[in-house]
């Protein structure tokens, strides 16, 4: 539908409305509602007013952030650009906007694509001798009657629905309910989540239904099912993880073949359409994991009880059953209901210690040949993956260790974690096989997908890393990512390899759902979707219960109209994909909150920091997170060209590029406002030939 929204919107030329799109389509007004918006927030329509057009290719798409001081900017590809005049008053935070470059490095906004608000916490604060509504995302002005604000209190949270204006920052809001204290501890997740529209909330009709699902296996679940409670099947996720989906087993058939049993929680098996508890997951569409809070998708009862495939528990499952061979190609594959035994949790941490080095945690003696076929066989399906042109960006996680209370101890980075690279390429080869299977059958399906990227967004990226130093032709197309490899392969041994596959990435479209199977331009496959998480994500539950009607309801499969199950399809599609995008911002907040909060323990500490960007102020990355730091935050053996935009160490006769990595002073965190600010204090490693005569002309130029 997407497409032939496009086309009518290409051929109508500027000219297209709402009112024709509707009557032309005949859709439901919220359905276009939604379509439209994904396609403006894809970057492929653009909307003035009341009329719709293609995207102009001048134009960009970013979004509004707000600095610790105050000052309004667009992120954009991880840049930070300053804003020109004009829309400067009516913009607020997380606003999506359209925007041209200008020749004098700002941007001129064109229009607001996106405005994320409704329900939204705020604080009661005293300014002044009044008392004044703060709201959560800064840049936006509320007032409430003073009926309301006569029974708050200073500190109160409070709960509002802010309904928003087109543009400006004063916006109208309806007083909902007080939520707490700001010295409640502990509060702060579930406060972010919140303001993104997730909640823990669940309606006493919801827990009726929750107490009617059974806490254990019946003898009547077990009709139909394939039993493999004997197989020494295991999981492995993180040691705090407790809403476990999939569970692996793996054997050597032959010399060529190893069969695969990748086990998927039966969650249909609990929620059915029509019910409370599936409504709610189509409010959410995903489960949100904070630092220090989970936002079920489902009520816990389900995601970490009866529905996670806990150790030495019955679990009822779906499980596809691939063979594998040598050359890591899927030769044959089956879909079955199942039941499990899960033999083992097992932690990625424990498991890469055994692997990397060769240390063996009390309890995984007897499984140790398991992990053996098992990263076997994920490696030959990580090599056949990358033959056919899957785009090798790089895997890091930020591992953080915590204290009793919750609070981060230590950070670290873990990249290619060959613990998750077993599960990664497991449970793609488990989607890709599903997604086959329902393809060809011509079964209505929510696939994932991710569209090529735009050639001149890339062809940027590489005229940003060459003025840096690289030398990276031009691309003349992007019809296949292995054009996109060519480029991580360049510096695959650089330290900036890292930084570069960031910014690849973010040149990226972004991956969606949706019933029209494009096929995933990252994985190089023809059909894709998701199917391995259904405790946590609505489209993997709607493939599991598509699924169901496959494998026990086909007769009522095909008594549906297709063509009216793609449109509710296509709803729940583009509900998830906007859900999606609020549960990484919430998760991105809450993990900047959350290390900036243990930065503010470390005040005049030194870190490590890394370069990430250059121009009128630097961009610097600091325990995986940025800040901004402008050049009189530098210690005086610092000298900035301007002309070159070069920045000289004179100790070390080093110039400051893209990459480099500094020895920085923490002067501030404020958790509060999520701001930290860093003073450079030098380059943390001395070159053994550095240039003496070099050094001595930097510090007479000094």
């Amino acid at each position: 539908m997407k497409d032939k929204l496009l086309t009518a919107i290409k051929l109508k030329n500027r000219k297209a409305t709402f009112r024709y799109l509707l009557n032309k389509f005949n859709l439901d007004g919220n359905l276009l509602t939604n379509l439209l918006k994904e396609l403006k927030l894809d970057g492929k329509i653009l909307q003035i007013g009341n009329k719709y057009m293609i995207f102009p290719n001048d134009l960009k798409l970013g979004s509004i952030m707000v600095s610790g001081s105050g000052n309004k900017y667009i992120c954009y590809a991880g840049e930070r650009i300053p804003i020109s005049s004009n829309f400067l008053n009516d913009v607020i935070m997380s606003d999506i906007v359209s925007f041209r470059m200008l020749e004098n490095g700002k941007a001129e906004i064109i229009s607001i694509v996106d405005r994320v608000l409704g329900k939204m916490t705020c604080t009661v604060m005293m300014v002044n001798g009044k008392k004044k509504i703060v709201p959560y995302r800064e840049g936006i002005n509320i007032t409430l009657p003073i009926e309301v604000t006569k029974d708050l209190y200073p500190e109160d949270i409070i709960l509002v629905d802010v309904i928003p204006n087109e543009i400006g920052d004063h916006c109208d809001a309806k007083f909902i309910k007080k939520i707490g204290r700001t010295t409640d501890p502990c509060r702060e997740d579930e406060i972010t989540c919140l303001n993104y529209g997730f909640s823990n909330e669940y309606s006493d009709e919801y827990m009726e239904e929750i107490k009617k699902i059974p806490t254990s296996i019946s003898e009547d679940d077990l009709v139909n099912r394939v039993d493999f409670r004997n197989q020494k099947t295991v999981t492995i996720d993180g040691r705090e993880t407790k809403d476990m989906d999939d569970a692996v087993y793996a054997e050597k058939i032959n010399d060529n073949i190893t069969r695969v049993y990748v086990h998927i929680a039966d969650v249909s098996h609990y929620v059915k359409k029509g019910s409370l508890i599936f409504k709610r997951a189509c409010e959410h569409t995903t489960s949100v994991y904070t630092e220090g809070a989970v936002i079920h998708m489902l009520h816990p009862a389900l995601a970490n009880v009866i529905c996670s495939l806990n150790p030495n528990e019955d679990r009822l499952t779906k499980t596809v059953i691939m063979d594998i061979n040598n050359d890591g190609e899927i030769v044959d594959y089956n879909i079955v209901k199942s039941v499990i035994n899960s033999k083992k949790k097992m932690s990625y941490e424990d498991v890469d210690d055994i692997l990397l080095n060769n240390n063996v945690p009390s309890g995984y003696e007897e499984f140790l040949d398991q992990i053996d076929i098992l990263r076997d066989v994920s490696s030959k399906l990580e090599s056949r993956y990358s033959k056919n042109g899957k785009i090798d960006f790089l895997n890091c996680v930020i591992h953080k260790e915590h204290n009793s209370d919750g609070t981060i101890k230590n950070t670290k980075f873990i990249y290619n974690s060959p613990a998750r690279k077993i599960i990664e390429f497991l449970m793609i080869s488990a989607n890709e096989s599903v997604a086959n299977w329902l393809y060809h059958m011509g079964i209505p399906a929510i696939y994932r997908i991710l569209e090529q990227p735009d050639l001149n967004t890339i062809n940027e990226i590489i005229d940003k890393l060459n003025r840096y130093g690289f030398s990276i032709r031009h691309v003349t197309n992007v019809d296949t990512p292995k054009n996109i490899q060519i480029i991580l392969d360049r510096i695959k041994n650089s330290d900036k390899y890292p930084l570069v596959s960031q910014m690849l990435v973010m040149g990226m479209k972004r991956a969606r759902y949706s019933v029209y199977n494009l096929g995933h331009y990252a994985l190089s496959l023809d059909a894709y979707l998701h199917f391995t998480s259904p405790i946590r994500r609505l489209a993997d539950l709607i493939v599991h219960m598509m699924v169901d009607l496959v494998l026990c309801d086909y007769d009522k499969l095909l008594e549906y109209d297709f063509d009216e199950l793609e449109k509710s399809l296509e709803e729940l599609a583009v509900r998830s994909s906007q859900m999606e995008r609020r549960a990484d911002m919430a998760q991105v907040d809450s993990e900047r909150r959350a290390i900036i909060k243990y930065m503010e323990n470390f005040i005049g500490y030194e870190y490590e920091a890394v370069v990430c960007d250059i121009d009128s102020r630097i961009r610097l990355k600091v325990n995986g997170i940025d800040t901004y730091v402008d050049y009189r935050d530098f210690s005086d053996n610092f000298v900035f060209d301007k002309r070159k935009k070069l920045l000289y160490d004179t100790n070390s006769g080093m110039h400051v590029t893209f990459g480099t990595k500094l020895k920085v002073v923490l002067t501030n965190a404020n958790s509060a406002n999520r701001s930290y600010r860093v003073r450079v204090i030098g380059i943390p490693f001395e070159l053994n030939n550095t240039n003496a005569k070099k050094r001595k002309l930097m510090q007479n130029k000094k």
